[in-house]
């Protein structure tokens, strides 16, 4: 039952039995502890010194020789009370430098009236304010249904969800109360894409249409800060 104990508290088993002769026989020499346990000689050293690093054992020099002492057991709970101390003292430090796991971008593909449709959907039940690049305007009337365009940007409007949009010059926009435009140069012009929430969507308008989604904070943040840059320097 002691040794079990001994070694749940951190001890490996030779040190466990070398600890609990020690106890018994209050000071020795290693010599004599190797004979009174199976564990060889040089098995026996190597515990005596794991037990002098631990705390658990000392010794005293008579006539050039090593004798043992155990650690009353009462210091044990000292020992690991320190321990404690330590671990509540340096943790702040620990999970300070603590990085959690950067999550993976999801990527998925739509395609279509359908597939941008649930694009939409998921702007509208994120809500939060969008932004764009060489934002579509009119054109995406023809690839996707009137309805379907109506219908979101009613819900737009219901939840207040704004926007700020890039459009290229000579682009047709929808005027909307919830979206700010500003107009950049032809030679701005690049891939359509959206950003709302941590989601990252750039249209290619190919018949049938697609989108392609990227979801991912890291990403998300990288364009809207680039956004941003733009809509800062451009009046």
């Amino acid at each position: 039952m002691e040794l079990k104990l001994l070694e749940d508290i951190g001890l490996t088993k030779n040190e466990a039995e070398v600890y609990w002769i020690l106890l018994q026989l209050h000071e020795t020499l290693a010599s004599r502890i190797a004979l009174k346990t199976k564990i060889s000689r040089p098995h026996v050293y190597d515990a005596l010194n794991k037990l002098l690093e631990k705390g658990f054992a000392s010794y005293i020099l008579k006539n050039g020789k090593k004798y043992f002492r155990p650690i009353n057991p009462k210091k044990i709970l000292d020992i690991f009370k320190e321990k404690e101390y330590l671990i509540e003292k340096n943790i702040p430090e620990l999970i300070k430098m603590f990085e959690p796991l950067k999550e993976k971008p999801v990527i998925e593909v739509y395609e279509g009236a359908e597939g941008i449709k649930t694009i939409l959907n998921d702007m509208i039940k994120v809500g939060k304010e969008m932004i764009a690049f060489n934002t579509l305007g009119k054109e995406f009337y023809k690839y996707i249904p009137d309805y379907i365009i109506e219908k979101y940007l009613y819900e737009r409007k219901k939840h207040r969800i704004k926007s700020r949009q890039f459009y290229v010059k000579g682009a047709q926009i929808i005027k909307h109360p919830m979206v700010t435009y500003k107009k950049i140069p032809q030679e701005y012009s690049q891939i359509t894409l959206f950003v709302y929430g941590d989601n990252v969507v750039m249209f290619i308008l190919i018949d049938p249409i697609l989108a392609i989604k990227i979801k991912s904070k890291e990403v998300a943040r990288l364009y809207r800060n680039q956004f941003e840059i733009m809509w800062s320097i451009i009046k």
